[in-house]
């Protein structure tokens, strides 16, 4: 009799353990089908990556524009991002702007003097006890270093607010620009210096390198169909302030990037 009893209970603790695993494993493959649907409640708009070298030392530099929608006021916004140790890691963002139908621009960088970061990320919205992802519908995003600009599919052009500058009496704008194989396509700042009284134009110059440190560039077109564009505005030295907005024109199509509507604002840097 006690035989059975030992038998009985061996079988008991094997469909136990049995359960165990069975729950465990469906509740993985749930966290797992979980991640591969990406929510419209979050998505990558811009990210960035380039070596930049100098005599001195190096940058590996990697920043990322993201909108959410404002689902509550209390969350956090974060690029999850792989290492080259194989672990993940969240980049926090920080609150930029607010924009039109209740989303949300955030914005953040890593520039590590080491390559600490390899190519895979995803983003992560975290808000009212739920977890959101843009994991690229399941692809992740994959962008190694020094590549320059990645848009979203649905951007086609793009000022780069980190390299354009205005610093004594020099205005350098900077615009990266989706190509389009069958155009050449042109890029123009609209910009005015006393509140739209008067509006100037300028075309920019595509750049097939784009230099990033001492000794490092950025290719045009990238892997991402990406372009430079550039160009230098001279003004007198009374101006202090510029406002300003870009136009991509592609055969009969026009683009613009005039900040969601709110044109571009920058002062002079002295």
């Amino acid at each position: 009799m006690r035989k059975i009893y030992v038998v009985v209970a061996i079988i008991i603790g094997l469909y136990s353990c049995t359960f165990d695993k069975d729950h465990l494993d469906s509740s993985n493959e749930s966290i797992e089908a979980a991640a591969k649907n990406s929510s419209t409640n979050v998505k990558l708009i811009r990210a960035w990556t380039s070596n930049s070298s100098s005599p001195v030392g190096q940058r590996y530099v990697r920043r990322f524009v993201v909108k959410v929608k404002n689902l509550a006021f209390q969350k956090q916004v974060a690029i999850y991002h792989s290492t080259t140790s194989d672990e993940w890691v969240d980049i926090p963002l920080t609150f930029q702007q607010q924009i039109g139908n209740n989303e949300e621009i955030w914005a953040g960088e890593v520039a590590p003097d080491t390559e600490i970061y390899s190519n895979e990320f995803v983003v992560k919205y975290s808000v009212n006890g739920k977890t959101y992802w843009d994991n690229n519908n399941g692809s992740n995003y994959n962008i190694s270093t020094n590549i320059g600009a990645y848009l979203a599919p649905e951007v086609e052009v793009s000022v780069d607010t980190y390299f354009t500058r205005f610093a004594g009496t020099y205005f350098a704008i900077n615009v990266d620009a989706r190509r389009d194989y069958g155009s050449p396509g042109e890029v123009e700042a609209v910009y005015t210096t006393d509140s739209w009284a008067t509006t100037q134009r300028v075309s920019l110059s595509y750049q097939r390198y784009f230099r990033v440190g001492y000794s490092n560039y950025i290719l045009s077109s990238n892997q991402f169909d990406i372009d430079k564009w550039e160009t230098s505005i001279s003004f007198d030295s009374s101006v202090q302030n510029i406002e300003y907005a870009v136009v991509y024109r592609v055969g009969d199509q026009e683009y613009w990037d005039n900040n969601y509507g709110k044109n571009y604002k920058i002062s002079k840097r002295f």
